[in-house]
């Protein structure tokens, strides 16, 4: 009869063991990266659906020349809050200057900004959300 040897139950018990962690490994990597693909495009998603029924207008627009700041009115008329305003100072040169508007914009409801240190001389203000493809323009 033939003396064979073979791997010990300890050695194969401990290489057993490394296998299955590093497959856990590159398992656990992958559905981190997964999941947060899966979370970005779901956000996105959201973002898009609430959008589409949103919709904000102009109410009134004035230029203080003393102070040099710009009061504009802002009025949601559909069902959705907005909020992350940003104006955009538009000069005839091609100048741009950009201010955030603080706070949100209720439903239904119609509130005062103010844009500082407007100089005059300015074309158009462009207001922005955080829905991208929903802005609104004014040459108040």
């Amino acid at each position: 009869m033939k003396n064979s040897k073979g791997v010990s139950p300890l050695v194969s018990a401990v290489l057993l063991i490394a296998v299955t962690m590093t497959i856990a490994g590159m398992l656990a990597y992958w559905a981190q990266g997964f999941v947060r693909q899966q979370t970005e495009s779901f956000s996105h998603q959201t973002i898009v659906t609430k959008c589409q029924f949103a919709n904000f207008e102009v109410f009134s627009c004035a230029y203080n020349t003393s102070t040099q700041d710009v009061r504009i009115i802002l009025h949601n008329f559909e069902t959705v809050e907005l909020k992350n305003f940003t104006a955009f100072v538009i000069y005839p040169d091609g100048r741009v200057t950009n201010t955030n508007l603080n706070g949100t914009l209720p439903t239904g409801f119609i509130k005062s900004y103010t844009i500082p240190s407007v100089p005059s001389g300015y074309s158009n203000i462009l207001v922005k959300t955080e829905c991208p493809e929903l802005s609104v323009s004014t040459s108040c």
